[in-house]
């Protein structure tokens, strides 16, 4: 039997089927993120570099170059490169550190995150009307499995 699976086991059936669409949804955002990166002349490596930026700043956070190397799993050196092209298409400025000016972060600019909602915008409203579609308790359920499978991740 293909990856794993008998017959003799629905539940563990069902919980593949589960992440298998799970798969799917993960690459159509990836090909969303391609389409982005082609429309804007980013490379998709510059796209998750910038996806990563947003999240640290919902997060509250300062994110050092360091930080996103480690974020995007990539060598100093390639993430340097990473932000010299978002530097250079005025997409990402670095910043002195307000506690410690002999460090930088860096900050994704207001042009970049309305060209990110020009295009993401009508995908985001289609998920947010999907997420608000389903009661809190369902809601509550998804979270709880996404939440488990970023941990599961690692």
């Amino acid at each position: 039997m293909r990856e794993g699976v008998t017959p003799a086991d629905p539940q563990r059936a069902a919980a593949l089927e589960l992440v298998h669409r799970l798969r799917e949804v993960a690459l159509r955002l990836e090909l969303a993120v391609g389409e982005f990166a082609k429309t804007s002349g980013l490379h998709g490596t510059d796209v998750r570099a910038l996806v990563r930026l947003l999240d640290a700043e919902r997060a509250g956070l300062e994110p050092t170059p360091s930080w996103l190397a480690q974020q995007l799993g990539m060598t100093s050196q390639a993430t340097t490169a990473v932000i010299h092209r978002l530097e250079a298409a005025g997409h990402v400025q670095r910043l002195r550190n307000r506690s410690d000016g002999r460090s930088t972060y860096l900050q994704v600019s207001d042009d970049a995150v309305e060209l990110g909602w020009q295009f993401f915008g009508p995908l985001l409203d289609r998920l947010i009307a999907t997420t608000q579609a389903l009661d809190p308790a369902e809601q509550t359920v998804v979270r709880t499995y996404l939440t488990a499978v970023i941990d599961a991740l690692g």
